[in-house]
């Protein structure tokens, strides 16, 4: 019985960790077509399958112990162990659960690391073209005392037309 209810809870699981990796690989395609509403839809969709995960979580330890339990193994035993002490007695449905389970959190954190650098190097490139931006715009051109055209920060400029 134990075993049952822990297979669902690995399933549901999986099935929200599987959610969560679509919207994350969408979201890398968003960021490459710098699609800011959809970015954001992104985001709303990843904070609500994070409340859910979170909400499984406990549920799914609670069964992952009581499993444990069950077969003899501390209830701080990882669910890999647990699985592999029953598949030493023949069922291997849970080792293949886990296993999946476990890819499935590895592509995430494969994914989630791509998306956080193709962000972070997108902000470096609006910064430094903020930057650019700024100091073209801080420059002016004013027609100066000797006939040319001097290059004065436009701050400055302002002060001396004030004054």
């Amino acid at each position: 019985m134990e075993l049952k209810k822990l297979l669902a809870e690995i399933s549901l699981q999986t099935g929200l960790l599987n959610e969560l990796l679509q919207v994350l690989e969408r979201e890398t395609v968003e960021m490459g077509d710098v699609d800011t509403s959809a970015m954001d839809l992104s985001n709303r969709t990843k904070e609500e399958l994070f409340v859910k995960i979170a909400g499984q979580t406990p549920i799914l330890q609670q069964a992952v112990s009581a499993q444990a339990v069950c077969v003899g193994l501390p209830v701080s035993a990882s669910l890999g162990e647990i699985a592999e002490c029953i598949a030493k007695r023949g069922n291997r449905e849970l080792l293949t659960k886990q296993q999946q389970i476990h890819r499935t959190a590895e592509r995430i954190r494969q994914v989630s690391a791509l998306n956080v650098e193709i962000a972070e190097r997108f902000s470096s490139s609006v910064t430094s073209t903020l930057g650019l931006i700024m100091r073209l715009v801080n420059q002016s051109n004013i027609y100066g005392a000797s006939g040319g055209y001097q290059q004065r920060p436009a701050s400055a400029v302002m002060v001396n037309r004030e004054a």
